[in-house]
C-alpha cells in the first residue's frame, strides 16, 4: 500500500512539475494566421509590423478604432505608439463579451510602449481610440498564452528614485555615460530615473526606450520636451528653450518629482561642445540647490514638496574623480560587461547609427572618468560607487 501510495504521489508531482514548467514558459509571438481591418484608411496595415520606427499605422480621428483577429488564441497585445504632435493619446483594448458586445479590459496612452496582458485569451481584439488626437500605431505584436518575455517592455512611474540620470537627447545615455544604466539598474537593481532634456520626434523616443530597457531600466523615463536645438553656448542654448527660468523651473521639477539621491548628468563643456549638454550641465549645477528651497518654483515646491539631492556627478569632471570599471562583468547580463551591454543597447538607437554614429568604449570623451561636483553627505573615499555614503 505505502509503495502505491508513494509511487501515486510521485506521478502527481511530476505532473506539477510539467504544469508549473509550462505555465512559466514564455510566450510566444504570433507572427502568422492574423488579420486587421479598420473604420478609417486600411491600407498600410503592414506598417505595424514592419520593425520601422519610421512608419506608422494611423488610426481614424477622434473615433478610430482597429480590429484584429488571430487564428492563435491570443495572451498578450504589445503596443508601440508614435508620437507627432506631443499630444497625449488614449486608447482601449477590448474584447468580445459574452453578449458578442465590445468590452474594455485595459487602457493605453500614459507611455509610448505598452504590454497588455490577457486574463483569458481570445482571438478578437479591438483598439479604440479615446482621444481627440489621432492615435498612430508604430509597432503592434500579438503573443500567445505563457509569461511576458523578457525583452517585452512593461514600463512603471516611479516616485522615488535612487540615482537620475539628465541627459540631454536619446542616444546620450549610453555615448557619454556607457556602463552606467547597466551597472546600477540591470545589475545593482537599483531604481534609477532617466530624465532627458529635448527627446526630439517619436523614432527616436522608441529607439531610446528599447535602448534604456536592454540595460535593465523599468522606470519610464522623464521626457522635459525642451526643442532639440544646438545653442552652441550655454546663453545661446536657453534662448533656444525659451529662457533660463524656464528651464531651470523644468529640471527642478522633475528633481522633486522622483527625489533621487544622486544625480549625474553631462560634463561643463558638453564632451564636444553641444549646447544641449553643456545646459544639462549648468542646469543640474542650479537645481540641486534650488529643489531645496520651497520659494524657488513654489507651484512645483506645492505639488511635490521640495527635495535635496545628496549628490552630483558630472562627466569627465577632473576633481574628486570617481573610479569607474565598465569592464567588470555583470551577472544579470550573464557575464558581459557595462561596455559590451551598452554597445549592444546603442544599436537600438538606429537613426543615429545610419548617420555613421558609433559607441566607443573609453573614447575620446572618456566614458569613465566623473567627478564628485555637488555633495550633502560627505567626500567619496575612492571606492567607485557612486551611491557612496547614501543610507
Amino acid at each position: 500500500m505505502k509503495k502505491k501510495l508513494t509511487g501515486f504521489l510521485l506521478f502527481m508531482l511530476i505532473i506539477c512539475c510539467i504544469y508549473m514548467y509550462a505555465a512559466a514558459e514564455e510566450a510566444k509571438e504570433i507572427k502568422t494566421g492574423i488579420e486587421f481591418t479598420a473604420n478609417g484608411k486600411s491600407s498600410n496595415f503592414e506598417d505595424m509590423q514592419d520593425d520601422d520606427f519610421r512608419t506608422y499605422f494611423p488610426l481614424k480621428e477622434k473615433k478610430g478604432w482597429l480590429e484584429i483577429h488571430s487564428e492563435t488564441p491570443v495572451g498578450g497585445v504589445y503596443v508601440k505608439l508614435f508620437e507627432k504632435n506631443g499630444a497625449p493619446v488614449e486608447y482601449a483594448v477590448q474584447v468580445k463579451s459574452g453578449n458578442d458586445e465590445w468590452e474594455t479590459v485595459a487602457e493605453g496612452g500614459q507611455y509610448l510602449i505598452h504590454w497588455h496582458p490577457l486574463k483569458e485569451a481570445v482571438n478578437d481584439i479591438r483598439i479604440a481610440g479615446n482621444s481627440k488626437e489621432r492615435i498612430r500605431i508604430a509597432e503592434l505584436q500579438l503573443y500567445g498564452e505563457g509569461e511576458k518575455p523578457a525583452d517585452v517592455q512593461d514600463w512603471q512611474t516611479i516616485d522615488k528614485c535612487d540615482m537620475m540620470l539628465l541627459s540631454a537627447h536619446p542616444d546620450d545615455e549610453i555615448l557619454w555615460f556607457a556602463g552606467l544604466l547597466p551597472t546600477y539598474a540591470g545589475e545593482r537593481k537599483l531604481k534609477v530615473q532617466l530624465a532627458v532634456m529635448a527627446p526630439t520626434g517619436g523614432e527616436r523616443k522608441l529607439e531610446l526606450l528599447h535602448a534604456i530597457w536592454h540595460c535593465g531600466v523599468t522606470a519610464y523615463p522623464e521626457f522635459i520636451g525642451l526643442v532639440d536645438k544646438n545653442g552652441k553656448t550655454v546663453e545661446g542654448q536657453y534662448t533656444a528653450w525659451k529662457g533660463k527660468n524656464r528651464v531651470l523651473g523644468l529640471v527642478t521639477e522633475v528633481i522633486r518629482k522622483h527625489q533621487p539621491e544622486v544625480m549625474v548628468t553631462h560634463g561643463e563643456n558638453g564632451e564636444y561642445g553641444h549646447g544641449a549638454h553643456r545646459t544639462a550641465c549648468a542646469a543640474a549645477k542650479e537645481c540641486v540647490k534650488l529643489a531645496a528651497k520651497e520659494s524657488k518654483f513654489p507651484k512645483s515646491a506645492k505639488k511635490y514638496g521640495t527635495w535635496q539631492v545628496k549628490k552630483l556627478y558630472l562627466h569627465e569632471y577632473k576633481k574628486n574623480v570617481i573610479p569607474c570599471d565598465w569592464t567588470v562583468p555583470l551577472e544579470a547580463f550573464g557575464g558581459k560587461t557595462g561596455f559590451e551591454v551598452a554597445a549592444e543597447a546603442f544599436e537600438f538607437h538606429r537613426s543615429q547609427v545610419r548617420r555613421n554614429w558609433q559607441f566607443e568604449a573609453v573614447g575620446p570623451h572618456d566614458n569613465t572618468l566623473f567627478g564628485l561636483y555637488f555633495t550633502k553627505v560627505g567626500q567619496d573615499t575612492g571606492i567607485g560607487d557612486f551611491m557612496e555614503n547614501i543610507q
